[in-house]
């Protein structure tokens, strides 16, 4: 799975986010053709995202919009074609805080929402919370503890 950004994004936030997808892909398997859309975007963006869509007021640190019911309809896609999973939006100066309020670092944090958000792509949702925080607690243990080489 690759990834398309969208905004600006450091070196060594590029560095993090593909440790992240490589980590998340060995769960997955997903095809080198498939990617999905990153997007750094302001807080004003994100909160009329968040209003517009999820009808909740405010800004939050990530939002994804998936293009596929989950990854059972993922795997059925002809893994030689092209295709897009899905967008995500994250705000920044949202992350910057959360960082701080965790003590984490940025590259940490970007990469926690960045997991979050690919799970949501392929169909984890918060309807099942415990299910999706235990595949997240797993992949990003893997991509703290660096289990997997990037």
């Amino acid at each position: 799975m690759k990834v398309t950004f969208n905004g600006y994004f450091y070196k060594e936030e590029k560095k993090g986010i593909k440790k992240a997808i490589e980590v998340f892909n060995s769960y997955f398997n997903i095809s080198d053709e498939f990617y999905f859309n990153l997007n750094s975007i302001s807080k004003h963006e994100i909160s009329n995202l968040n209003s517009e869509y999820f009808n909740k007021k405010g800004p939050t640190d990530v939002l994804s919009f998936p293009l596929f019911s989950g990854i059972v309809e993922i795997n059925q896609l002809n893994i030689e074609n092209e295709e897009t999973l899905g967008d995500m939006f994250f705000c920044r100066s949202i992350l910057k805080m959360n960082a701080a309020k965790y003590h984490k670092s940025l590259i940490e944090e970007l990469q926690l929402v960045l997991v979050h958000g690919l799970l949501h792509l392929v169909g984890y949702t918060h309807a099942d919370e415990s299910e999706l925080r235990k595949r997240e607690n797993a992949i990003l243990d893997k991509v703290w503890n660096g289990l997997i080489k990037n």
